[in-house]
């Protein structure tokens, strides 16, 4: 009976370690893209045998896809594998008061269509839904991807979002509180995550902007509407609530009305509509209009203020400038950087985004990837699951 329980045990651990070998090739593949064998065994650590054993397996579970190798000169041709990327696609979606947007990618990141559609804060809830649901049609449409092979999506939205996908508080639109959203998407895909548009800015920042490079970091998230974010020891910090770093509510800050001294800018004409009075005083500064470069100084010295209270507390090596406002880097990078060294005289760097508009929507990318990640690999019990939509 004893020598029963030794072998069973036996038999659990390399169980195991045949799972563990798995996530190990899998990992190495996925990462680079494309490896041959020899790199596979280097890169994993594992000798090669097993690395053949569970490249067989992954590849008749479609995780895989072996290469037909290219036939050059005499010897046997090295065999190389890639990550099944096409397998499924991602949506990311970022749905905000003025605009909806979203980002559709295969299953290892890579980016293939984005779309975009103009809303206002006074559409109505149902309107601006039934736009979001246009915007991920035209996104699979553009991409030439079936509505059917969307596996996951990803959203992010102005205001605090709690764990279930619900929107809890929002100061933008005004009938957009209480919608929820994760139920809504799940009619679009199996798999749906939800989170504020400021913390999907700086997990976008951290795994595909100017950040990757650091492990802590503060995103102050500026255009129509301001926002903080954090990322510590590689990780989005989002709070109990969902609302680590939401100042909003802090009537001692000044930063949502800060844009005002952008649009009553002097050298702004004013029959400029509002929602173009911002990129109009940007464009004055870069003329060097005084009054223009005053505007920008004291929208800028508010930000740095807002930053600063939590630079203070979680002591960052990076400030991101995210948000609409980065593509105005050349002239409100410096002005930000000299307020915020200003109050912090040892204080972090300060870096302006290079991800465009689609920020949030690649944030959403990356947590629906996560998403499908847990799904998929973290919770998976045993040899990984066929990679396929009725695996999540």
């Amino acid at each position: 009976m004893a020598a029963a329980r030794g072998n069973s045990a036996d038999g659990g651990d390399l169980s195991r370690l045949r799972q563990l070998n798995e996530r190990a090739v899998l990992a190495a593949v996925r990462a680079a893209g494309e490896l041959r064998v020899a790199q596979i065994v280097e890169r994993s650590g594992l000798g090669r045998t097993a690395v053949e054993d569970v490249l067989a397996s992954l590849v008749a579970r479609r995780w895989l896809v072996e290469e037909r190798p290219a036939v050059r000169g005499r010897g046997r041709p090295a065999r190389s594998y890639r990550f099944r990327a096409e397998a499924g696609y991602v949506v990311g979606l970022d749905i905000g008061a003025y605009s909806i947007r979203a980002v559709l990618a295969d299953l290892g990141g890579r980016v293939l269509a984005t779309e975009h559609r103009r809303v206002s804060p006074d559409t109505r809830r149902t309107a601006r839904l039934a736009a979001a649901d246009r915007t991920v049609a035209d996104c699979a449409r553009g991409a030439g991807v079936a509505a059917s092979r969307i596996w996951a999506v990803g959203a992010g939205t102005t205001g605090l979002v709690d764990s279930q996908g619900v929107v809890v508080r929002v100061n933008a639109i005004p009938d957009w509180a209480g919608v929820d959203l994760a139920a809504h998407f799940r009619r679009a895909a199996r798999l749906v995550v939800v989170d504020n548009d400021s913390q999907l800015a700086a997990l976008a920042e951290h795994r595909r902007g100017v950040a990757t490079d650091v492990s802590d970091l503060v995103l102050l998230h500026a255009g129509r509407r301001t926002g903080l974010a954090l990322v510590l020891d590689g990780t989005l910090r989002r709070g109990f609530h969902g609302a680590a770093a939401d100042l909003s509510t802090l009537p001692t800050l000044h930063w949502e009305p800060a844009i005002e001294y952008l649009h009553r800018c002097r050298a702004v004409p004013p029959d400029v509509p509002l929602a173009d009075r911002a990129e109009r005083a940007f464009a004055a500064a870069r003329e060097g209009r005084r009054t223009a470069l005053t505007a920008v100084r004291r929208y800028a010295r508010e930000m740095a203020v807002a930053a600063a209270t939590a630079v203070g507390v979680v002591d960052p090596q990076l400030v991101v400038l995210g948000g609409a406002f980065s593509q105005a880097s050349d002239v409100l990078l410096e002005p930000l950087t000299e307020e915020l060294t200003r109050l912090f005289p040892q204080g972090p760097e300060v870096r302006a985004s290079t991800l465009g508009p689609e920020c949030v929507a690649l944030g959403s990318v990356c947590l629906a990837l996560d998403a499908l990640d847990e799904r998929l690999l973290a919770t998976a019990r045993g040899a990984l699951p066929v990679l396929a939509v009725r695996s999540i």
